[in-house]
């Protein structure tokens, strides 16, 4: 389900999917809406471990404030070759210290917060770059 807020990033976000359909599967969660912040935070949190457990071989990489800033050619390193599962999530956030053990990297775009839904066009278009380097395709300048 889209929020009213993300209907107008569903076409880009569509437009970057259609591209990578072969190197790319989204799922999308819900995220809790039932009890207070703590345990919106706690069920959000078991349930992205849950799903992570589903990819035991692929590398698991957190958007985070908190995480290393990576430029496009460090980001196609980082996932040259692999299989790769990111996690984007709103709006409480995970208990990322709980969730660290299930991971491999955090990774951030910028010291700025960007809304969940920009932050998966900005992933996807990234990715997108990253495939077109990868590929020798003229998309990088």
């Amino acid at each position: 389900s889209i929020s009213d807020s993300d209907k107008h990033r569903e076409k880009v976000v569509g437009e970057y999917t259609k591209r990578l359909w072969r190197s790319l599967k989204m799922l999308n969660l819900k995220p809790s809406k039932n009890g207070n912040v703590q345990q919106i935070i706690a069920a959000d949190t078991q349930n992205i471990i849950t799903h992570l457990s589903k990819f035991s071989d692929a590398q698991k990489i957190l958007l985070s404030k908190e995480g290393k800033p990576l430029d496009t050619m460090q980001l196609a390193t980082l996932v040259r070759n692999k299989d790769s599962v990111f996690i984007i999530w709103w709006p409480y956030w995970l208990d990322e210290n709980l969730l660290a053990k299930h991971l491999n990297f955090q990774i951030s775009f910028w010291t700025i917060t960007l809304p969940h839904g920009l932050a998966k066009v900005t992933l996807l278009e990234q990715l997108y770059r990253v495939w077109t380097i990868e590929q020798g395709k003229s998309y990088h300048y």
